[in-house]
């Protein structure tokens, strides 16, 4: 609207000028301008074809990566037209938990954001490109754009802007520690078990058959061998030799998850989940999840049902980058209606800052009916008493510990 405005008044003003030199009989004043008025012309027809053909691009070395962990970005900007450029000037907004090496930033009139900015000047058909290097310290998915770019006439009369409305993203995995360092005992974190294997049967693997008791189910009757037997057989299975974890991650950090939350306790959360999910697929564990928090482009919360595949980990990772402070719903609530669906016999890791009587009356209901419950607590109150069976680890003096030793940061 500016530029229009002084494209305006100058036309104006040199066709003033030649209706005097006319009336005048001045061919000084007559020349003078014509020659403004060719110049203004040729001023506007640049600006307009300024920022034709013109491209923003970024390329970045990674898009998945962990906090600390550097990532090349490459910054091209091309002028695709026989027309050159005297000035060009590009903003590109940055998040303000990704460090920029090497670039001119300025501050950024939108929250949690920074400008990068380049200035150059561009002949016809030229690429121009700058390298750098990023540095995210916060877990997240991040958004780099959009890019501004400006620029005009070769006078500097005129000038014209486009927003680049296309973006690049970052997903930035939360920190792993060793579960030492969490005050986990390395061998058996997660509970013991019977051998190092579950005591579970599993009815993928078939091992003969036996006198039914009483309180065996019915579906594992053998009705053809009680035919032939003519007395109720049961079949019987091997004891799984593969363990199932379901993480049960709990975002609410307060006792009314809508009054808000502490940055802190979340952060530790989802360290310990990360590390124990690090954990379990090392040990090629079944691995589940199930939060009351969101990611970032869900509504809901988050299920990922149990898997032992090579890509779990990535998965689980993925979902705990994303995942927002603010809870769909209390985690008593939300795991009392889903706990259910978790595999029998499963081991269900429960990792929360706050533990209200009625989400350890779910733990309790979990263990009776046939879950291993592990319980790892990151607040400073005092736990609910669990009943025996129920393992339990408190981790906020160790975090705080690996805080002050600057191994972790929760900001």
């Amino acid at each position: 609207m500016l530029n229009q405005l002084w494209h305006d008044l100058w036309i104006l003003l040199f066709i003033i000028l030649i209706i005097i030199g006319v009336f005048a009989g001045q061919g000084l004043v007559i020349g003078f301008g014509s020659m403004g008025l060719l110049v203004a012309g040729i001023s506007w027809m640049w600006n307009r074809l300024s920022l034709e053909e013109v491209f923003y691009e970024r390329q970045l070395s990674h898009r998945r990566v962990f906090i600390g962990e550097e990532v090349k970005i490459s910054i091209s900007l091309t002028n695709k037209k026989p027309v050159p450029l005297g000035k060009v000037l590009v903003e590109d907004e940055i998040p303000l938990s990704v460090s920029i090496h090497g670039a001119d930033i300025v501050a950024s009139p939108n929250p949690d954001t920074q400008t990068m900015r380049h200035s150059t000047s561009m002949a016809w058909y030229e690429r121009v490109r700058w390298e750098y290097s990023l540095t995210p310290s916060r877990r997240g998915y991040y958004r780099l754009g959009p890019a501004r770019i400006e620029s005009g006439d070769l006078f500097g009369f005129f000038t014209s802007e486009v927003t680049v409305t296309s973006s690049d993203y970052l997903l930035v995995y939360p920190q792993i520690v060793p579960l030492p360092e969490l005050g986990l005992p390395a061998m058996r974190p997660l509970g013991e078990t019977k051998g190092g294997q579950r005591i579970y049967e599993d009815a993928s693997r078939p091992q003969g058959l036996r006198d039914y008791q009483r309180g065996d189910p019915l579906k594992i009757i053998d009705w053809k061998a009680t035919a032939r037997f003519q007395e109720l057989q049961v079949r019987t299975f091997e004891p799984s030799i593969s363990m199932n974890v379901t993480l049960a991650v709990a975002v609410d950090t307060t006792a009314h998850y809508w009054e808000g939350y502490s940055p802190t306790y979340l952060e530790r959360i989802i360290t310990t989940a990360a590390s124990v999910a690090r954990y379990a697929a090392d040990m090629r564990y079944t691995l589940g999840m199930f939060s009351n928090g969101t990611p970032v482009l869900a509504d809901r919360p988050m299920k990922i049902p149990p898997s032992r595949s090579p890509e779990q980990l990535t998965v689980i990772l993925e979902a705990l980058a994303t995942i927002q402070p603010l809870a769909m719903g209390g985690m008593a609530s939300q795991l009392g209606e889903n706990w259910r669906r978790f595999p029998v016999g499963s081991t269900v890791v429960l990792i929360s800052a706050y533990i209200p009587e009625e989400l350890a009356e779910v733990v309790h209901t979990m263990r009776r009916n046939g879950h291993k419950v592990v319980v790892l607590y990151i607040g400073n109150e005092e736990l609910p008493q669990f009943e025996e069976g129920v393992t339990t680890y408190g981790l906020h003096e160790h975090f705080e510990a690996l805080e002050l030793a600057g191994e972790f940061s929760p900001r």
